[in-house]
């Protein structure tokens, strides 16, 4: 525990009741970064830091204007920290703040990219033949899309195929993927997705159901034939759960479920798509790739 007092002793209060790598906590008009979190804004955004003493110690402070907020964080999240924001509230006694979402790069409403942006969960699940069976969900939280699949006696190889089709900003690796290094070194290789353990409890085959068929309704989940699909089930409540704790406000719009099987076309690993150049180029810029040059729409929806 900390021995700060005053605005620094709650911002470290607060900081420690989270897992988002920064927080920023409004103080007025500004939103503040305290201690090490202050030297990693200032570093990262070109900040100038300041001093604030509080129980005979000094800690480094750095702030944004309210209103200018959301550059600097989409800039942090981009690079890959999960910020938390605290916003202020009157009280009787005057002031208090509490933690009101946690931004992160699958769940970043004001990314200033037209093109879908993707929250995605991996699971794996042995069979009893020897084989295994992965289920993917991904959604793209501005628009509310949501799309689940589950791949039966499938290798390494097709679920991160599957994967990059949808070109993640954020994954949640299933607990049983989590240890698998040789795993999640192919999926830092061919994605550029930050990667998230979010609690093992949501991807629960109970509770992942449960929260899925709260979600979207059990004859919706049962009609688009995944009622019977564990896999695909635990990893679609995952993100949920996820979407629901980073406190966005867009689980509400979330409505519009699709499950998918094979898809009607040739596949094309991961590997391919990317030496094709086919959404990005080898530099990883979505300018000069075939889409890019294809691409005549000027919004998400087309």
């Amino acid at each position: 525990m900390t021995e700060a007092t005053g605005i620094v002793g709650e911002f470290l209060t607060l900081k420690e009741g989270t897992d988002a790598d920064l927080l920023a906590m409004q103080c007025g008009d500004f939103y503040e970064f305290f201690a090490e979190d202050a030297e990693i804004v200032a570093d990262e955004l070109d900040l100038k830091v300041s001093q604030k003493s509080s129980h005979g110690s000094s800690y480094p402070m750095a702030g944004v204007p309210v209103d200018d907020l959301t550059p600097y964080v989409s800039a942090l999240v981009e690079r890959g920290y999960r910020v938390a924001i605290a916003d202020q509230h009157e009280t009787e006694n005057g002031h208090a703040r509490d933690i009101t979402r946690v931004v992160t790069p699958g769940t970043h409403l004001e990314t200033g990219d037209e093109s879908a942006q993707y929250l995605a969960a991996v699971v794996r699940e042995a069979t009893r033949d020897g084989g295994d069976t992965y289920g993917i969900a991904a959604t793209d939280v501005t628009t509310g899309q949501f799309q689940v699949t589950q791949l039966d006696d499938a290798d390494a190889g097709e679920a991160l195929t599957e994967l990059y089709t949808f070109g993640p900003a954020e994954i949640l690796p299933g607990p049983e993927l989590r240890n698998d290094d040789a795993f999640l070194d192919r999926l830092r290789e061919r994605t550029d997705a930050a990667l998230t353990l979010h609690d093992s409890a949501s991807f629960e085959p109970g509770r992942a159901s449960h929260t899925v068929r709260e979600q979207f309704g059990s004859e919706t989940v049962d009609s688009v034939g995944i009622g019977d699909k564990d896999v695909a089930l635990r990893a679609a409540g995952a993100v949920l759960s996820y979407v629901d704790d980073t406190g966005v406000g867009t689980l509400a719009a979330v409505t519009r479920l699709q499950a998918y099987g094979e898809r009607a076309h040739v596949d094309l690993d991961a590997t391919t798509q990317r030496n094709l150049e086919l959404t990005e180029t080898m530099q990883g810029d979505s300018s000069g790739s075939l889409f890019d040059t294809i691409d005549h729409t000027v919004t998400a929806a087309g």
